[in-house]
């Protein structure tokens, strides 16, 4: 089962877009040309600025980091996603080769989807698939972040 994310709005994206369309109200009664340019960006704003995301069939607001992660910590990475019952390594000290660790989590509702792909041929390839933590597990992964 594949899982996919889509881009939501956030608290802070509804209230950053509602000041800067508040502003270009304002600024409108001083100088008009400029008041409609900035009305015109916060409702752009609104519209196009979302900066969180959700599972689709879940209601869980989820915040999305990209890490890149020392080659070293491949095999501990890619066996904590796999199951196994060992510590996550998550270091950014990047002496060496480089693998890239993409996270969606919440960490007051200990929910993460993690990532892993390696550098190869100047892209990034899928290493794993997109991996659903939760509980413990999510939290461990979580607090490494």
């Amino acid at each position: 089962m594949e899982i996919n994310f889509k881009k939501v709005h956030t608290t802070k994206d509804l209230v950053i877009s509602a000041i800067v369309l508040a502003a270009g109200i304002g600024l409108y009664f001083v100088k008009p040309v400029l008041g409609v340019f900035i009305v015109v960006l916060g409702v752009l704003m609104l519209l196009l600025y979302k900066a969180g995301f959700k599972r689709e069939g879940e209601d869980i607001l989820l915040q999305k980091k990209v890490f890149d992660v020392a080659h070293s910590c491949r095999d501990s990475l890619k066996g904590f996603l796999g199951g196994k019952d060992v510590e996550p390594e998550v270091n950014t000290d990047l002496s060496g080769g480089v693998i890239r660790l993409e996270a969606y989590y919440n960490a007051s509702a200990a929910v993460a989807y993690v990532q892993l792909f390696d550098f190869s041929n100047y892209t990034y390839e899928p290493a794993t698939e997109v991996v659903e933590l939760r509980g413990p597990r999510a939290e461990k992964l979580i607090n490494k972040l």
